[in-house]
């Protein structure tokens, strides 16, 4: 399945994500929608713009559902139905060279 949208990052060290696991901003790591990706699956997430660069993350946590990265208000529980994978600043740094961007569009395949 390849899905289209944008990501976005999130950031909560320490915290437990929704299958157990210890939030760690520095790893290569994923919140989807258990619709879209079951817990532990791998997916490649491309930048529209440069399709050329690429990162693949494993899915951790269910989202996205807080906004805060790109300037909106946060809203838990209230999914933007554009971003459709938050990843840990790690991997979106890996994906976009840095974290200025807060939301980029993206492909994601899903394994």
């Amino acid at each position: 399945m390849t899905l289209n949208g944008f990501a976005t990052f999130y950031s909560l060290p320490g915290a437990i994500t929704a299958y157990g696991e210890r939030f760690d901003p520095g790893q290569m790591t994923a919140a989807m929608t258990a619709d879209r990706a079951k817990r532990n699956t791998l997916v490649t997430v491309k930048l529209v713009n440069s399709p050329d660069k690429q990162v693949i993350v494993r899915v951790n946590d269910t989202g996205p559902f807080a906004r805060g990265a790109d300037g909106r208000p946060l809203k838990p529980l209230q999914p933007d139905p554009d971003i459709i994978i938050d990843l840990t600043p790690a991997a979106f740094r890996a994906l976009t060279g840095g974290l200025d961007d807060g939301k980029v569009r993206v492909t994601v395949a899903v394994s």
